[in-house]
């Protein structure tokens, strides 16, 4: 039996993996029709045209059939396009800078959001709740203690002096002085008055405040007193004397007799064509007394003081031309 050619043979035919024109379609060609034109050299002389197929036949559907599952893997490869270049050149008449880009809005922290992702960490127990304290009264307020008021004294009750000073005259010294001891029994006054040469008996006044005249030419012609808590009083007149040949004036006979406290005690006289004082002196059972006195032809002259008895408190002058107008007594 005659065997094929060697020209003819597979051998001849292009490779499988090679290409045709570059086109993977002409490949597929040209392996079919190599398989076609081998096939006359290898059939025998007893086989049957079409009886089985040929090898040729069947390598060539192999060689398709691995063409056809590497043709996408080829087109897709073979992508020969070159990528666009990112276009850097401004458009035409466009400065850099020019726009300005507008000012970065302010923003401020915030604290992130929980993330969706549950976390790892297991959550910390919480502190069971404490109930809410019951709110707290208002607690009146306590006012410090006071420290108790002393009590007042009492007053004594009225002696007999201050029943007697309440039932003296109104416009008596002594009269003027039971105001004072019944409002301050335990304090020491003296109240007194002046009777001055045509004017009469004036309202009497205390503690220190003046009786008489002062700038008048006027004269004292007797004097009332009244004393409150000191003992008593006792006093004595030095009148002018009309017939005086030595140019003193004179005393009056005898002192008066001690006055109790609260009760009138007079000297000199009211009576018309009585002599003026040209001064006079007291006493007081206890403390001491004292005086301020305006001479007729001068002014005030200084405060004198005197302790208790035996010691006397005088006021005025000896000379029987001179006299005193005004005086301010206290005790």
């Amino acid at each position: 039996m005659a065997s094929a050619s060697p020209a003819s043979g597979p051998a001849a035919a292009p490779t499988a993996t090679g290409t045709v024109g570059g086109s993977p379609g002409a490949a597929v060609a040209v392996a079919v029709a190599a398989a076609g034109s081998g096939g006359a050299g290898t059939r025998t002389a007893g086989e049957l045209l079409g009886s089985r197929p040929r090898k040729p036949m069947l390598a060539a559907a192999a060689v398709v059939g691995a063409l056809l599952v590497s043709v996408p893997f080829l087109v897709m490869g073979q992508d020969d396009r070159k990528p666009e270049k990112d276009l850097t050149q401004n458009a035409a008449g466009t400065v850099l800078g020019a726009e300005r880009s507008e000012q970065p809005e302010a923003y401020t922290s915030k604290s992130p959001s929980p993330s969706a992702t549950p976390s790892k960490e297991k959550p910390k127990e919480k502190p069971p709740e404490q109930p809410a304290p019951e709110p707290v009264k208002a607690s009146p307020s306590i006012k410090p203690e006071s420290k108790p008021k002393p009590k007042p004294k009492p007053k004594p009750k009225a002696t007999a002096a201050v029943r007697a000073a309440a039932q003296a005259p109104t416009n008596t010294a002594a009269g003027a002085l039971s105001g004072l001891a019944a409002s301050d029994p335990g304090g020491r006054h003296i109240c007194y008055r002046a009777f001055v040469s045509g004017s009469g008996w004036q309202t009497p006044v205390c503690d220190g405040t003046m009786a008489g005249t002062a700038g008048q030419g006027k004269r004292i012609t007797a004097l009332n007193i009244a004393v409150w808590n000191v003992g008593g009083s006792s006093a004595n007149a030095l009148l002018h004397d009309p017939g005086s040949t030595s140019g003193s004036a004179k005393w009056a006979p005898s002192w008066t007799a001690t006055v109790a406290d609260g009760k009138n005690n007079y000297i000199g006289s009211s009576k018309n064509g009585a002599p003026f004082l040209t001064g006079f002196a007291m006493n007081v059972g206890k403390g001491s007394v004292c005086h301020t006195a305006r001479m007729g032809d001068g002014g005030w002259g200084p405060q004198y003081c005197k302790n208790s008895r035996p010691e006397y408190m005088f006021v005025g002058t000896t000379d029987n031309k001179r006299w005193f107008e005004a005086v301010k007594l206290t005790v």
